[in-house]
């Protein structure tokens, strides 16, 4: 299916043209503390498609364990500079349908992670 939400979407969009299955994207709070950089999510600032239905066990845990993991990760040992806007991307080692990527800009870490169909 193509991306099309239905609502405001946080976080950074799968590219053009790419049928997709499901994607997440949130926009989070990058903040330092103690010398590392911390991200502090809300609730009222993520975004799922397709809204209605629940993700593929594979990008389920894909989100849970990859992509949660490689977030701590990046900000935990790079710098990630707030109003940069350097765009990091994470693939998965196994299943090439499922990847993330974040950006920053304007103090805000946008992150969106997506299973191509």
């Amino acid at each position: 299916m193509n991306f099309a939400p239905k609502d405001h979407w946080f976080g950074e969009p799968p590219p053009d043209n790419t049928p997709i299955r499901g994607a997440f994207g949130a926009r989070a709070i990058l903040e330092g503390r103690y010398g590392r950089q911390a991200l502090e999510y809300f609730p009222d600032r993520k975004s799922f498609f397709p809204s209605d239905s629940p993700f593929s066990p594979d990008f389920q845990a894909f989100l849970d364990n990859e992509v949660t993991a490689w977030l701590k990760t990046l900000c935990g040992q790079t710098w990630i500079n707030p109003n940069g806007g350097q765009r990091y991307t994470l693939e998965h080692p196994v299943n090439p349908r499922l990847r993330a990527m974040a950006r920053a800009q304007g103090g805000y870490l946008y992150v969106g992670a997506y299973e191509m169909a």
